[in-house]
């Protein structure tokens, strides 16, 4: 791509790393959320399902990952915008986002087995 469906595409893929990482906080949320309310109807104690289970704790490594992909987009974004050299940064922004799409998929497959274990 070249110069304004370029710039058109860079501004919507920002767009849409900053929509995506408001959402991952959100479901992470809903996440801890919807254990205590399990909790409190299960035990009457909203603490009792918050100790995160392998699907638990590969989200929260999952969300620590997509805090940092997001910060590398940011910090590319300033260095491009600064005048720096930004290759770097940029190529590992790429890379590390390639591995929590994968890890995603996997993340959602634990989720679908924990969903069957809870019904």
């Amino acid at each position: 791509m070249r110069g304004g469906e370029r710039k058109a595409s860079l501004v919507e893929h920002e767009s849409m790393g900053d929509r995506i990482a408001i959402a991952s906080v959100t479901i992470v949320g809903l996440a801890f959320a919807s254990n205590a309310a399990r909790g409190i109807i299960d035990h009457g104690d909203a603490t009792s399902h918050m100790v995160p289970g392998l699907h638990g704790a590969t989200g929260l490594i999952g969300l620590s990952m997509m805090i940092y992909v997001w910060n590398l987009g940011r910090k590319t974004k300033s260095q491009k915008e600064s005048g720096e050299r930004f290759a770097r940064t940029k190529e590992v922004h790429g890379r590390i986002s390639d591995v929590v799409g994968v890890l995603a998929l996997l993340h959602a497959f634990l989720g679908f087995l924990y969903l069957l274990s809870i019904l």
